[in-house]
């Protein structure tokens, strides 16, 4: 009988052409290389920078670089877009794949993906092309330079700018409290599995923007339907109404967001 894997379709660590090797060699063609001047999102110096560190951790361990490499909630965490990692693969910085890793192997199993749709379990790497880019080139302030100097302005002195602290929500899994700036929003009195799992996958990420559904699958139920079921859930019975839950429009994602109307910050009439 043959085992769980079909060979054919995964490979360990990945080789030869990047997945969207075709689609970039034809930019390439249309339009050259890209021009300096070319203002680059600085959440994209970040991302590489991230999947750099990656790969230092994984060569000083003397491990494949697939053993490291970043999933896409990772990265969407960096509030990184499909354009911007549609970016990365045209210009050769990233190459990525779907993990396919079962229960039991000994390696994580990849499957490549034709084209720039971003599926879930994707996981990227930095190629050395993308390691030149994050080492040589200034994502914040290039094309801010660049137009400067073809301007023949003087530059102006640097604006400093204080981002404000990120507020962010804490799950004591513990206590069975969701508390925002010390003040409970929620709290657990009977077990809630799939509303718990859901804020510890949070918690465990450090409260991104947006998480991939963590509820596991279930042959007699709708996996969107209950991830919804699962959310209206998560916005009832509050002690402080601080924070809202919401879905991310593809039925596979959660998002939250910090509540901001003083009327709707007022305690649920049955918490």
């Amino acid at each position: 009988m043959d085992s769980h894997h079909d060979h054919s379709r995964s490979f360990a660590p990945p080789s030869g052409r990047l997945p969207a090797d075709d689609a970039r060699n034809a930019h390439l063609d249309r339009h050259g290389s890209s021009p300096e001047s070319f203002e680059v999102a600085p959440r994209v110096g970040a991302g590489l920078q991230f999947l750099l560190q990656a790969k230092q951790y994984a060569e000083d361990v003397a491990a494949d670089l697939w053993d490291f490499a970043l999933e896409l909630r990772e990265l969407r965490s960096l509030d990184l877009t499909n354009s911007d990692l549609r970016w990365l693969a045209l210009k050769g910085y990233v190459d990525y794949a779907r993990e396919i890793t079962e229960p039991g192997d000994e390696k994580r199993m990849f499957r490549r993906m034709r084209g720039l749709t971003f599926v879930k379990r994707l996981c990227f790497v930095v190629t050395d092309e993308g390691c030149a880019a994050a080492t040589t080139h200034d994502f914040h302030t290039a094309a801010i330079t660049a137009r400067i100097d073809a301007a023949h302005a003087e530059p102006l002195p640097p604006k400093v700018v204080v981002p404000p602290p990120r507020l962010a929500p804490h799950w004591d899994s513990d206590l069975q409290e969701l508390r925002l700036n010390g003040l409970i929003v929620k709290q657990f009195k009977v077990p809630a599995p799939n509303q718990e799992m859901v804020l510890a996958a949070f918690e465990e990420e450090n409260w991104p923007a947006r998480i991939d559904d963590p509820l596991p699958p279930q042959a007699d139920q709708d996996p969107k339907r209950r991830l919804h079921d699962t959310i209206v859930s998560l916005n009832r019975n509050h002690k402080h109404r601080l924070i809202r839950f919401m879905g991310d429009g593809s039925g596979e994602g959660v998002r939250w967001t910090v509540v901001t109307d003083e009327a709707n910050a007022a305690p649920d009439a049955d918490a």
